[in-house]
């Protein structure tokens, strides 16, 4: 029951925050013994969500146990969990600053230490229809070494040890976002130097 409440307090927060839209985000996190995972369920305002709306699921997309269809982006969330041993939780967000850098060209850059000791290159993945293998294959394949990707057109995806490690990547990512999109108004933002960007890598075991 804590992780599924750990997962009806994390949409909601995300909600609140501009992150996630209505019936659109979804999240998960990764049971003991790995093959089965609690997931949001699909078409269900995210703000509103109670305990007993989450879905258990294998990484095969079968329903283990709940009344609602899981996530129709499960596909995504199996990948990265097959692919990632470390991955215990995983979210999906419509983080609108993220994305709209995204659709102009502008991938995310070292402009806080934030940036840098949590987000590191974060890949952009060309559109895909939602809820598909194909994007499940690319976004599992995309998050190799990575704790973030951008969906174009879409929103962004996260990975954690745990949905509070998940849920921190997603907010640096907006707003490192939202810092850049201001600094373009005036200039440009001035980035971290590679210098001091290895150094803080180094000091803190990055």
């Amino acid at each position: 029951m804590e992780f599924r409440r750990q997962l009806v307090e994390c949409m909601a927060s995300l909600v609140s925050q501009g992150l996630m839209t209505g019936t659109g985000g979804n999240a998960s996190v990764r049971l003991k013994g790995g093959n089965e995972v609690l997931i949001t369920p699909s078409g269900v305002y995210k703000a509103s969500l109670k305990p007993e709306d989450i879905v258990k699921i294998d990484l095969e997309g079968n329903i283990v146990e709940g009344a609602h269809r899981p996530s129709i982006e499960w596909h995504f969330h199996a990948a990265i969990y097959r692919k990632r041993a470390d991955a215990m939780a995983v979210l999906h967000a419509h983080s609108p600053y993220t994305t709209g850098l995204a659709l102009a060209g502008r991938r995310v850059e070292p402009v806080t230490i934030e940036a840098v000791m949590l987000l590191g290159d974060v890949p952009i993945i060309e559109f895909m229809y939602p809820g598909t293998d194909e994007l499940g294959d690319a976004v599992g394949n995309a998050m190799m070494g990575h704790k973030a990707a951008i969906l174009l057109n879409h929103g962004v995806v996260t990975a954690g040890r745990d949905l509070a490690e998940a849920i921190t990547i997603a907010e640096v990512l907006e707003a490192t976002s939202k810092i850049t999109f201001v600094a373009s108004h005036f200039g440009g933002a001035r980035l971290i130097p590679p210098d001091r960007i290895e150094l803080i890598k180094k000091l803190n075991k990055v």
